[in-house]
């Protein structure tokens, strides 16, 4: 009997030890509040919700602009979270970014240098995406693709890109 609670205790850590991390710590699948706990005590807190989207920012650390967190609101656990970093980052701190994504989960997979970006596939249905954004940001972009409607953006945050449109007029 105690062979059997043994075994069950080992399948149950081989299972949570599998479970994908990624930069500051964050899992999918982890329940909201511990990843809310992680982004604290990281010094992020939650600064605006919009739908499932919740986003941290952090007066403390001028690295990154923000975290936000993609959330199952039936199920209060992270589907995949987005990292946007500062655009007047240095280059060598955008390198480092990489080479902490290549401590957490190895070598890249996939390099699309056509869109440059860099990807990492976990399974058949996570990834994370290196690449920048058209503002200059680096971004990085945990995505899952069991849950395609959890990843749209609100239709606030349409409009209000809508009433801001990008100036993309020549200097």
């Amino acid at each position: 009997m105690k062979r059997l609670y043994l075994l069950m205790l080992l399948v149950l850590l081989a299972i949570g030890l599998n479970a994908q991390r990624g930069l500051f710590g964050i899992a999918y699948d982890a329940p909201l509040n511990t990843a809310d706990s992680l982004l604290c005590y990281q010094g992020f807190l939650a600064s605006e919700i919009e739908g499932n989207l919740i986003t941290y920012r952090s007066d403390y650390n001028n690295f990154v602009d923000a975290i936000i967190l993609i959330v199952d609101p039936i199920k209060e656990i992270v589907v995949g979270w987005f990292v946007s970093y500062n655009k007047d980052n240095t280059k060598e701190q955008d390198e480092y970014v990489l080479e902490q994504l290549e401590k957490i989960h190895g070598k890249a997979v996939y390099l699309d240098q056509e869109r440059e970006k860099i990807c990492w596939i976990f399974d058949e249905h996570r990834v994370a995406i290196y690449g920048y954004a058209p503002s200059g940001n680096l971004c990085i972009y945990y995505y899952d693709f069991s849950y395609p409607e959890l990843f749209q953006l609100p239709p606030t945050v349409e409009q209000k890109i809508k009433n801001n449109p990008p100036d993309i007029s020549q200097p």
